[in-house]
């Protein structure tokens, strides 16, 4: 078999990049549980995957994705092409007592596989960085591990108790994180005033985690809040302008430029994220 990285990093590389984006996501964020489910806790991730599919099945979210990877690296780095944010979840074994959760950035395990790997070697921590570099800003920045410590990778199909336990207990912070985004959804509401955009710490954390500058575009009479990323230059910050995290985006110039009224008065106007453009787009400026 070829060697992966010899045909993504060598001579073929180009047939594999993806034209790059001005902004990052297709959807807000994405799940993705890794593991072998017939090696006991070595399935944790999978059952957390299981789990949450189970809960969107019920209860759905337009902006969240959750996958099944299993063993398969390359999986995770296609699944979590076009995502503004990524939840990994997998077992370890380091030595830590059954069941303990270690919560890691992702750019701490990223890692670049060597060059005599094959697919079979391809794993979730060589898709980190793998994506990045094929996908460009298509791949997502914001990224966290769960990893939960194995008591057993013996042949089998069920957790041990700490295991269960503790992926209970990811479970329940990642149904946190998908509840707090369809609160935004349900209140997806932005102030403006005197060319300012004021956006809610919830709204920024739902469809901006981790944006520090944006680029404003006017489209069909709207207004497009298009996230750049770390290495785009030039753009309009996402001054954060309070404790709690609220921000806010001096446009003053944009408004302007478009005839958009610059109300002294704060009003209230809705937003919504587009998932074709990869924008959130503010209604109600126009006219």
């Amino acid at each position: 078999m070829r060697c992966l990285w010899n045909l993504i990093g060598g001579a073929a590389f180009g047939a594999f990049r993806a034209p790059v984006r001005s902004a990052v996501g297709f959807h807000v964020f994405c799940v993705i549980g890794c593991g072998n489910s017939t090696r006991s806790d070595d399935g944790a991730g999978v059952y957390v995957a299981q789990a949450l599919r189970f809960d969107l099945q019920h209860h759905p979210h337009p902006g969240v994705r959750v996958f099944d990877a299993g063993t398969g690296g390359m999986d995770v780095m296609f699944q979590a092409r076009g995502a503004r944010r990524l939840i990994i979840v997998d077992a370890v074994v380091s030595g830590s007592p059954p069941g303990a959760i270690f919560k890691v950035p992702g750019q701490e395990l990223a890692s670049e596989p060597d060059a005599g790997y094959s697919l079979h070697d391809f794993r979730w921590q060589h898709a980190l960085t793998a994506g990045r570099k094929i996908f460009a800003a298509d791949f997502p920045d914001d990224v966290t591990v769960y990893l939960i410590e194995a008591a057993s990778l013996a042949l089998g199909l069920e957790l041990s108790a700490p295991v269960k336990d503790s992926a209970e207990r990811v479970i329940a912070e990642i149904r946190e994180i998908m509840m707090a985004q369809g609160r935004a959804e349900a209140q997806a509401n932005i102030s403006v005033a005197r060319g300012n955009l004021y956006l809610p710490k919830e709204i920024c954390d739902a469809y901006l985690p981790g944006v520090e500058s944006v680029a404003l575009l006017m489209r069909d009479g709207q207004v497009m809040i298009m996230p750049l990323t770390q290495q785009s230059a030039g753009g309009l910050l996402l001054k954060q302008r309070n404790a709690r995290g609220d921000r806010v985006i001096h446009a003053q110039e944009f408004f302007r430029s478009r005839e958009l009224a610059e109300d002294f008065d704060m009003r209230t106007v809705p937003v919504h994220w587009n998932q074709e453009s990869a924008a959130l787009v503010v209604s109600g400026l126009k006219g």
